[in-house]
């Protein structure tokens, strides 16, 4: 026995590196990439910066409409907020990066128990730290990366064959709702589990998981009149639905890429970028397929994690048949699932630590580095949409209402109350679609008659969601001033336009 022990000790120990090492690589890649926030985040900073000052979880001060989908989130970014961290996009970068540290040293633990050396470990997990989408998402500000460590804590709890793991696996998915509507997949997947394996308890882990879902929703109910998110019935009437397969091909393209990117499309010739993606998406099933037999001669229960990533992939596919879109921070949390059937089906082919860098490598093509971002993202316009925030907070009463159809940034940084053109924390505007097709360029096309009717003090748009219906109409050329327009090449624009209301002329 005496022995054995210091060689247990060293196991432990080694063990112990294994998942501190990824978790490190994890949290310094995100910190030094620093808070790049996009333009949804900017809304849920604004939710959380109102509930922290008191005025409850709402947008605009006074009206209780529940425009994002993770109050969760919110929540826990006004939470630090109260106690004195009021810089809300390093707040979130510093959370996110604390969650995929833990995502890191979760998937370096279950590579060990795949079968991989220690250094082929760390390995797995330091795919994870350098993860090109996932750095992307943690300094954006959103919740992805609190959502995929709650998921992958869940099933990992189910994945322990104890009921009572199971049940508590089902209940922190059912918590996960409040960060993401996603996380009812959760407590679908280790509740079918259950039932199918014929490990049984399913009952119970059902009713651990639908407890706080049914918490959740009675709460948001009492709140805002409704369980679900305003924004999810403004996406379907506001945006132009995608085609009915647009969401299975931008899974099939996302799985083949480096880095599971989608990004790095914009730097690719489409030939170019196609042709990768068949060819990693070719070898992601090869890899997949010689994972089932090693993970069935293992000790690792993987069917939950399995299980979540077909229903993830099924859900997105059914409801774009219906031309729901698939947005990019939606696909990040299925890479987990790709970088564990990656790794167990390289661990069949051999356990050399080189195959697991294979893992690390197939990152680097999707890092642009500087800093550490995806290639092909840019953050040009949540730029320039702040920059205006700012000059129509210093120019316009407090009083004073904008309307814009992308109020992230514009919103944080003026403070002002904002009449949201799609509807998203707005409902009246949702009355106003669908517009016409000779009206839309693209998505968010603004709706004249509402302008019209509501009448704002100021409008703030790229040109192109407004070039075919407002600009056209001569009444909005009698009330509203042109005041300023700014180079924004992006989504079919070219300018980011701002129009203030002037008096009326007599007899109109």
């Amino acid at each position: 026995m005496r022995g054995r022990l210091p060689a247990e000790a060293l196991g432990r120990a080694i063990d112990v590196v294994c998942v501190i090492l990824p978790a490190l690589a994890a949290l310094l890649v995100r910190l030094l990439s620093g808070p790049h926030p996009v333009d949804d985040a900017y809304i849920t900073f604004r939710y959380a910066r109102n509930l922290a000052d008191g005025l409850g979880l709402v947008y605009n001060p006074g009206e209780w409409v529940l425009g994002t989908t993770t109050p969760g989130w919110a929540m826990l970014l006004a939470a630090g907020q109260r106690l004195g961290l009021a810089d809300l996009p390093w707040l979130a970068t510093l959370l996110a990066a604390s969650c995929d540290a833990i995502t890191a040293a979760l998937l370096s633990r279950w590579a060990r128990r795949l079968g991989w050396s220690p250094l082929g470990a760390v390995l797995v997990g330091l795919a994870w730290a350098l993860n090109p989408m996932s750095i992307a998402f943690a300094s954006a500000g959103m919740e992805s990366s609190l959502f995929i460590g709650l998921a992958l804590l869940a099933l990992g709890l189910a994945a322990r064959g104890r009921p009572s793991s199971a049940r508590l696996g089902a209940g922190l998915g059912g918590l996960a709702t409040l960060v993401r509507p996603e996380g009812a997949l959760l407590v679908a997947a280790i509740v079918a589990w259950r039932a199918l394996s014929g490990r049984g308890h399913w009952r119970s882990a059902a009713l651990c998981g639908l407890a706080p879902m049914l918490a959740i929703g009675l709460a948001l109910l009492a709140c805002y009149g409704s369980p679900l998110p305003n924004s999810i019935a403004a996406k379907q009437v506001a945006y132009r639905g995608s085609s009915p397969f647009d969401n299975l091909a931008a899974f099939a393209v996302q799985a083949g890429l480096p880095g599971w990117s989608t990004y790095l499309l914009a730097d690719l010739p489409a030939a170019a970028g196609l042709l990768l993606a068949s060819l990693g998406l070719a070898t992601l099933a090869y890899l997949m397929w010689r994972a089932q037999a090693g993970l069935r001669r293992g000790d690792l229960i993987w069917q939950p994690v399995a299980l979540f990533g077909a229903l993830y992939i099924l859900f997105y596919v059914s409801v774009g048949l219906r031309g729901v879109r698939l947005f990019p921070w939606y696909l990040v949390p299925i890479e987990p699932v790709y970088l564990l059937g990656a790794a167990a089906g390289l661990a069949s082919l051999g356990r050399g630590a080189w195959l697991a860098a294979l893992l690390v490598l197939w990152q680097l093509p999707a890092l642009g580095w500087q800093p550490l971002l995806p290639r092909g993202e840019s953050l040009d316009r949540e730029q320039l949409l702040l920059q205006v925030g700012q000059d129509l907070a210093a120019s316009l009463p407090p009083t004073a209402r904008v309307a814009a159809p992308e109020i992230g940034a514009l919103g944080y940084a003026s403070r002002l109350p904002i009449l949201d053109t799609t509807g998203l924390v707005s409902p009246a505007s949702l009355a106003y679609y669908p517009l016409p097709a000779d009206e839309l360029v693209t998505d968010n096309a603004i709706p004249p008659d509402l302008i019209h009717d509501q009448q704002p003090d100021a409008v703030v748009t790229l040109d192109a969601f407004a070039q075919r219906s407002l600009l056209r109409a001569d009444w909005f050329a009698a009330d509203y001033q042109l005041v300023a327009a700014y180079t924004a090449p992006v989504w079919q624009s070219q300018r980011l336009l701002v129009f203030r209301r002037g008096p009326r002329p007599s007899g109109s």
